[in-house]
């Protein structure tokens, strides 16, 4: 092996975890600065979790790997201090690195609102042992930008003093790293590929990303297919406190429809809700709904309708009973809707009246008396079709 250059493994690592790091940090940026209501915000983060724990586990076997391995030489020509600060700053890079997401982690683990994490959608990750509370979170936030702002800082004077070497030094010091070989490129894509394979999943997989899915409607004789138009669908649930309407939706859910009008036997619909995806424009209320007393989204992440028959109650006009799954607790409830389609587009208005007792949401409780928050909840929906190619 050329003494000169780094092994192909730990080029490959460098390159890999720069690019995912990059990403990471412009993601991370980009999501925090998304309005809530965004339906993109809950999924991005999910996202964010997943590449940060693949940074994590990359950056410990890089480091495995380095003190395994003996890095190239530096120039003799190089005073003490460049080399002390050489290697101070891959070291500070390796603190950074590791720092950065098991900080983030903490951050999920210490959150009131307790949302289970699983990496790219499939493997469960447990929370650190760590006290849950508010002021911990805040705390833990802070950190992680702070640590992200110095990766930035440090990949900046990182950047510099291998530009200084190239154009300047003209040493050998630049290509030690440079991804000059085809296999170190391949290996490279490889593990991005593998990574963005995860992603690509991950995204597939209802319901942590179900707004970005489709689902098929068959409607007429014909069996003609359809796709739900999620970024102009909604699902929301209203509420009453201290006799004041407040409003609330569920930003990711997935529905399977099949819709014959001259044949309602044959006719079903299903939908799955992402409960963790709760939202009201409220910071206090989106804080509770994920807890324990409320949705409880860490034992119970989703909550769903399957229609048992649908009928014509008027021109236009349907009714589908069903039975509707929360928190474990299975109830029969009638969906009323209005359907209008007009041949290469559809609408489906209704919704239901529902005790949120009867499905576990907020019984023990006792300030729920004292804030008057009334039982009755109400659920509508709006979901948009097109026919699809």
């Amino acid at each position: 092996m050329d003494s000169a250059r780094y092994s192909s493994v730990a080029v490959v690592l460098h390159w890999a975890i720069a690019i995912l790091i990059l990403c990471q940090i412009a993601g991370g940026f980009y999501m925090h600065n998304l309005p809530n209501t965004s339906p993109l915000k809950f999924d991005l983060y999910q996202l964010h979790k997943s590449f940060g724990l693949s940074i994590l586990v990359l950056s410990l076997v890089r480091l495995g790997w380095r003190l395994g391995h003996r890095p190239p030489a530096l120039p003799s020509a190089m005073a003490a201090w460049e080399k002390l600060a050489a290697r101070a700053a891959h070291w500070g890079f390796y603190v950074l690195m590791i720092a950065a997401p098991l900080v983030g982690w903490a951050i999920v683990s210490v959150s009131p609102t307790d949302i289970p994490t699983k990496y790219f959608g499939f493997i469960p990750i447990p929370h650190l042992p760590l006290a849950r509370g508010e002021s911990a979170e805040e705390f833990f936030e802070e950190v992680h930008e702070l640590l992200a702002y110095g990766i930035l800082g440090l990949l900046a004077l990182h950047v510099g003093a291998a530009l200084k070497h190239r154009f300047f030094n003209k040493d050998h010091v630049f290509q030690s790293m440079s991804p000059s070989r085809f296999a170190q490129w391949a290996g490279v894509g490889g593990v991005i590929g593998a990574l963005m394979m995860g992603a690509a999943l991950y995204g597939l997989a209802p319901p942590l990303n179900a707004n970005s899915g489709a689902a098929g409607v068959r409607a007429g004789a014909g069996e003609t297919n359809w796709q739900v138009a999620y970024d102009q669908s909604t699902l929301k649930f209203i509420g009453e406190e201290k006799g004041r309407r407040f409003e609330g939706e569920f930003r990711n859910f997935h529905a399977e429809i099949i819709f014959f009008p001259d044949d309602l036997a044959a006719s079903s619909i299903e939908v799955a809700v992402s409960t963790g995806s709760a939202a009201t424009g409220d910071e206090l209320r989106n804080t509770i709904l994920p807890g324990e007393e409320w949705f409880d989204v860490k034992a119970h992440p989703e909550a769903t309708f399957t229609s048992g028959s649908i009928r014509q109650t008027g021109d236009g006009a349907y009714e589908a009973d069903g039975v509707l799954t929360i928190k474990g607790f299975e109830k029969d409830i009638t969906l009323a809707f209005t359907l209008e389609n007009d041949g290469d587009r559809a609408v489906a208005i209704g919704g239901a009246d529902l005790i949120r007792t009867q499905f576990g949401l907020g019984t023990a409780a006792s300030w729920l008396e004292e804030e008057e928050v009334q039982l009755g909840v109400r659920v509508e929906f709006e979901v948009h079709a097109t026919r699809a190619d």
